[in-house]
C-alpha cells in the first residue's frame, strides 16, 4: 500500500470576519482515508509552528469535502477532498494562514 499526504496552505482573508475555505485533494494517488487542518503564522512544512496572526482566528472546522470545499454528506463513500474553513477574528488581521492535509491511499487495485 502506497500512502501518500498532500498539503496546500492560503493566506486567509485580513477582513474581520471573514471565512476562507481551503480545499486539497488526492488526486490520482489513491483514496481519501483522512485529514487535517491548523491556522498558522505560515510555513509549517518548513518551520516550526507559529500561531496565527491573531489570537482570534480559527478553524471554524476541518471535514471531508467535494472539490468545492462542501462537506460531504453522511455515508459518502467516495470523498477525494479534504477542506477547512478559516475564521477571522473580530479585527482584522495579517499572517494567518490555512493549512490543509489530504492522506490519501492506494492499495494497488
Amino acid at each position: 500500500m502506497t500512502v501518500k499526504v498532500h498539503y496546500t496552505e492560503v493566506t486567509t482573508s485580513s477582513s474581520a470576519g471573514a471565512d476562507t475555505v481551503v480545499t486539497v485533494g488526492c488526486g490520482t494517488d489513491g483514496n481519501l482515508v483522512s485529514g487535517g487542518a491548523g491556522a498558522s503564522g505560515g510555513n509549517v512544512t518548513t518551520t516550526d509552528y507559529t500561531g496565527p496572526g491573531s489570537g482570534g482566528d480559527h478553524l471554524n472546522g476541518s471535514f471531508p469535502s467535494d472539490s468545492g470545499g462542501n462537506p460531504v454528506s453522511d455515508g459518502t463513500t467516495t470523498a477525494s477532498y479534504w477542506s477547512t474553513d478559516a475564521h477571522a477574528g473580530g479585527a482584522g488581521s495579517t499572517n494567518t494562514y490555512a493549512d490543509v492535509w489530504a492522506l490519501c491511499a492506494n492499495d494497488g487495485v
